[in-house]
């Protein structure tokens, strides 16, 4: 998967984000069907959000039969890791990133992946 470290995903891109780490693939309809209630959006609105994610590198189409099936691009600890270098530094102005045990209790990272991201974290810090 690529890292794309030039784009960071919007709030529903990243909603989108979420659903295909967890579901590793998916179509419209059913990404659609998910985001619906969160955002309000049409099906047209998903399927353009879906695009520029394309466009972005964040994701990948592929057609399957007549329907584009959508899969994450950029992986999800890789994303997470920046995210929170980003925002420690530029929000909370601290010099060091937060301990995963902060993010212990999370549902969208197992445990293997609270370790790969403390790793990466670390990485990052000591750069």
């Amino acid at each position: 998967m690529a890292e794309n470290k030039g784009t960071d995903p919007t709030k529903p891109e990243l909603a989108i984000l979420k659903l295909l780490w967890r579901s590793k693939e998916m179509n419209a309809r059913e990404i659609h069907r998910d985001i619906e209630d969160d955002f309000g959006w049409s099906y047209s609105t998903v399927r353009t959000v879906l695009e520029r994610m394309t466009d972005k590198g964040l994701i990948s189409k592929t057609p399957v039969d007549g329907v584009n099936i959508y899969e994450p691009q950029v992986g999800k600890v890789a994303m997470l890791s920046r995210m929170i270098a980003d925002f420690s530094k530029r929000v909370l102005e601290l010099d060091t990133t937060p301990a995963t045990a902060f993010f212990a209790d999370s549902k969208l990272l197992s445990d293997d992946e609270l370790e790969e991201l403390e790793t990466v974290l670390k990485d990052a810090e000591e750069k």
